[in-house]
């Protein structure tokens, strides 16, 4: 059963003490694992279940996901309220490039995925711009380049709905 909480009528401090209660809930669920943004944190945790992986510690240099077979992944997401916004496809900047493999997930503002892929590192690499003002490496997850990738939207829509192989976000 769904609760509606109308958002309007709540002061600024209300609505920050509901998203920092909210993001304590979904740590206490195992759904995010920091008080950041819970894009990045999620999409972590979903990769993570769908792929059979386990989450890096917190804070983990250039690998976020390690596989039963040893590869590590580093999870970028991102979400997409206005998908005609290019700038919307820019990834947070990479400053280290210690992992086997990138998954993008892009998400819709409803935090369903709306893309996900998953590339090998020298391809995000060739693909990354360096910016001197962030010290890292930008990319854009743009079509172009997440048509490239292996499609994992499926698999990370079937584990959002409880039909994967992990265990459903309850």
């Amino acid at each position: 059963m769904s609760k509606t909480v109308d958002l309007n009528s709540l002061t600024t401090r209300e609505l920050l003490a509901l998203h920092g209660g909210t993001l304590a809930e979904l740590r206490v669920r195992g759904v995010v694992r920091t008080a950041n943004g819970p894009a990045g944190d999620y999409a972590e945790a979903l990769v993570a279940k769908a792929l059979d992986g386990t989450l890096a510690p917190n804070s983990e240099k250039s690998w976020d996901v390690v596989l039963a077979d040893g590869t590590r992944l580093q999870v970028k997401s991102r979400v997409i309220s206005n998908p005609e916004r290019p700038g919307q496809r820019q990834l947070s900047p990479f400053r280290s490039w210690g992992f086997d493999s990138l998954v993008i997930v892009l998400f819709n503002s409803d935090y369903t995925v709306a893309e996900a892929v998953r590339l090998p590192a020298d391809i995000a690499r060739a693909s990354a711009s360096y910016r001197s003002h962030v010290n890292g490496h930008i990319l854009q997850a743009r079509p172009a380049l997440m048509r490239s990738g292996l499609d994992l939207q499926p698999l990370l829509n079937q584990e959002e709905s409880g039909e994967g192989p992990g265990t459903r976000f309850a």
